[in-house]
């Protein structure tokens, strides 16, 4: 049994509303709409509930599990496991790393659109409508021809993502104590920001036939492997797994705490907000559609044209208000990955670190935000959204899933399921049964094989990802073994518990 840590949540409800945090960000509100218009209606939604109860809530489970079993964050629980398991516990650290360093450059766009919003800068009316795809590629990105092509940072959005990385170190700096208190607020001002969104979206023309269109389902599109490959990945993602921070979450659970209860709960809250934002999204989608007497298929949904494409179009056509309901949209856009960015800088990153080297977690904390800041400058070039998207498709995908793939054959087969099991069952109301076993030892696996497989290596070793050239492209599989060379890294370095590095309440 490892020392238990002293770092702790102060309240149960504090991991269950950051947990809700970390797994409710900017893919709820964009990409989680998207899948569903992209994957067949509500079709992909009865898909999406399946692979949540089949693999998305023992996933969660394991992750939390094993954090609160080995009281450290995802390094530390492999090497608990052997220290021959370690660098799997590091992989998703710099998955993690990749993906927070981006993440708040999105962020950074949202703040821009908050002040944009106020006047409308991109107009009002059809004319308004019909120029936000340039405003958003020309002005606000000043997009270059390619990723050959950097250009210079925009510096309004480098000030932008300071003022992101400050209020993130505020808030995480001190821990979990106060990540959270802050969780709760965080969550409970961002849904009511999403339900003021849904409001005005439900009452305006045209909602109602983008509602019909996001609730009608194909059940033929059910047979359709695509589906299933969609709908697999958006578990992973949607849930903040992979991303090495659940397992810091859950070793911040007190030795009585139900872990079983928490993580469903955690997992159904955030499908229930997709869920929800789907009717705010798709309900505004139909007023589009109505007011530019377009079909749906002609609507910028894909990527983050949903979000800083389609929804600039709806303000401008909106009767009135339109610079406070953007405004609120945006903010809400901000407001809602807060949350998840604090948990991969911390959870994913500085705990880790912490946790291996025995590092002041203030100062790590600190380092951690400049150094993910500096790197981000790279994303506010004129050549920074390819950049984003070829990153992003290494970290959010590949590393993400091919570390689940290990972390799950090393805790189904390395530390055992059924260890993890009973540890569960001590102190959760309800008891897993021996299918979670081989849920975690084979299916879990299984299911994260076939995505990767079919939706990664199959396509991108066929053609250049992204229609990029072949050495952008290239640099996916670069950076992927980049990253599981650095894994091994830390294996080689003597543990901090060992090194006079101050008192355990210094370090925390």
């Amino acid at each position: 049994m490892e020392e238990a840590r002293t770092e702790r949540w102060i309240r149960p409800r504090h991991f269950i509303f950051a947990a809700l945090g970390s797994a409710i960000g900017l893919g709820n509100v964009w990409r989680f709409p998207y899948m569903v218009y992209d994957y067949g209606a509500a079709a992909f939604l009865i898909a999406y509930i399946i692979l949540l109860f089949l693999i998305g809530i023992p996933w969660i489970l394991m992750e939390v599990g094993m954090g609160r079993r080995m009281q450290r964050g995802a390094p530390g629980v492999f090497a608990g496991i052997g220290k021959k398991w370690e660098w799997v516990g590091w992989w998703p650290v710099c998955g993690a790393f990749l993906i927070v360093s981006y993440y708040t450059v999105i962020m950074s766009w949202a703040l821009y659109y908050v002040g944009s919003s106020s006047v409308m800068a991109w107009g009002v009316g059809e004319s308004g409508a019909k120029a936000t795809e340039g405003f958003f590629f020309n002005q606000v990105l000043s997009i270059s021809s390619g990723p050959g092509v950097l250009g210079s940072p925009t510096g309004l959005m480098v000030l932008l993502l300071a003022i992101t990385w400050a209020v993130i170190f505020l808030v995480m700096h001190k821990g979990a104590p106060i990540i959270g208190r802050v969780s709760q607020y965080v969550m409970i001002i961002s849904w009511i920001l999403l339900v003021i969104i849904f409001i005005r979206g439900v009452t305006l023309a045209g909602a109602a036939d983008g509602l019909n269109w996001y609730l009608d389902p194909n059940f033929a599109d059910l047979l359709n492997i695509k589906l299933w490959f969609g709908a697999a990945s958006q578990i992973a993602f949607t849930l903040s797994l992979g991303m090495a921070g659940m397992y810091a979450y859950g070793s911040f659970i007190a030795r009585k705490g139900d872990v079983t209860n928490s993580a469903t709960t955690v997992s159904l809250g955030n499908a229930a907000t997709s869920f929800f934002a789907g009717y705010a999204v798709f309900s505004t989608v139909g007023y589009l559609t109505y007011a530019m007497a377009v079909p749906v298929e002609e609507v910028s949904l894909s990527g983050l044209g949903l979000a800083f494409v389609a929804y600039p179009s709806v303000l401008s056509l909106l009767p009135a208000a339109q610079g406070f309901f953007g405004a609120i949209f945006f903010f809400m856009f901000w407001f809602i990955g807060l949350s998840s960015a604090y948990f991969l800088a911390y959870g994913g990153v500085v705990t880790p670190l912490a946790d291996k080297f025995g590092w002041n977690r203030v100062k790590t904390s600190l380092v951690v935000c400049i150094v993910l800041f500096l790197i981000g400058i790279l994303y506010t070039t004129q050549g920074g959204l390819y950049w984003l998207d070829i990153v992003d498709r290494t970290a959010c995908f590949y590393v993400l899933l091919l570390s689940g793939v290990l972390a799950a054959i090393a805790v189904g087969w390395g530390f055992g399921a059924d260890n993890l099991r009973q540890h569960i069952n001590e102190t959760s109301d309800f008891s897993l049964g021996t299918w979670f076993n081989w849920v975690i030892k084979l299916v879990l696996p299984i299911v994260l094989l076939f995505v990767v497989i079919y939706g990664g290596f199959v396509k991108d070793l066929s053609e250049p990802y992204g229609g990029y050239p072949v050495w952008a492209a290239s640099m996916i599989f670069v950076l992927l073994v980049v990253t599981l060379g650095v894994s091994f890294l830390p294996q080689l370095v003597k543990s901090g518990s060992s090194m006079d590095s101050g008192t355990s309440e210094e370090r925390r």
